[in-house]
């Protein structure tokens, strides 16, 4: 079992702008429905780099500067993981219209179609020369990329950024990876084997591996739009929803396992300062 302290979450989704925002969805049910979102320019990133940045890294970078604003913590010493499900079906889609019309892809959508290219960007615009590893599972990406962050927070001693996001996948991708809505999340988290200065976190966690279950209900819970369902980054608005109170424990597919995730509702403050 590893143990890991939430010191800030930035949330993105149709309609849900912050985690605040996410947690009155909670309570209230979902929203109804929304064609999309507008994401800004990166303001972190030079004229240059901000002119090539695809849909999927305007995403990512939106969604982390919500956690960078109620981080206690420099950028410039977050390690860092990405997790996607596929991360990049806009640029994938431009490729395959290129070789299949002019046969020239163009060197700008090329430098966009690695999966690691969020990351690339994220590093120069904050300035960040930490590690960053970049994660893909399928609808599993977020369980992979969370136990990556935990482990990686535990074994450096310093703090992760944590980002799972899924921008929506053009057809005919979509009728492969049918991810219909973008989604995002960045955690701030550091290990509470080894607690941070400052101030305390917001939530602390523990993530265990455990047995597979024949009839496990891993079914969207009944407060979160359907449309969400193919989106693993979505699984992480399960473990937030848990700040609420209602819930101390969920659980997701990992392999031939589980990952549980549960809450530890009562720990001192003090020890996390």
């Amino acid at each position: 079992m590893l143990r890991f302290d939430l010191y800030a979450a930035g949330v993105i989704a149709p309609g849900v702008n912050s985690l605040d925002e996410l947690l009155a969805m909670r309570r209230s049910g979902p929203l109804p429905s929304v064609a999309g979102i507008e994401l800004p320019s990166p303001k972190s990133l030079p004229a240059n780099e901000r002119r090539r940045a695809s849909q999927v890294v305007r995403l990512t970078l939106a969604c982390a500067e919500q956690a960078l604003e109620a981080s206690p913590f420099a950028v410039e010493q977050l390690r860092m993981v990405f997790a996607s499900d596929e991360g990049t079906g806009e640029v994938c889609q431009q490729m395959l219209e290129s070789l299949a019309t002019t046969r020239a892809v163009s060197p700008l959508v090329f430098h966009n179609s690695v999966h690691n290219a969020p990351s690339g960007y994220f590093s120069i615009g904050h300035q960040n020369q930490q590690s960053a590893v970049s994660v893909s599972l399928g609808h599993e990406s977020f369980a992979s990329g969370l136990l990556c962050a935990v482990a990686e927070a535990q074994t450096s001693g310093q703090p992760v950024l944590f980002l799972s996001y899924d921008a929506s996948m053009p057809e005919p991708l979509r009728g492969v990876l049918p991810i219909a809505q973008a989604t995002a999340t960045a955690w701030i988290i550091a290990s509470a084997l080894q607690p941070m200065c400052g101030r305390p976190p917001i939530a602390r966690f523990d993530v265990e591996l455990c047995d597979a279950i024949a009839d496990a209900d891993d079914a969207t819970p009944d407060w979160m739009p359907a449309g969400w369902s193919s989106n693993s980054s979505a699984e992480a608005f399960r473990v937030l929803a848990m700040l609420d109170g209602r819930d101390a424990t969920c659980e997701m597919p990992l392999g031939a396992q589980r990952l549980r995730v549960t809450r530890v509702s009562e720990f001192s403050e003090a020890a996390a300062c």
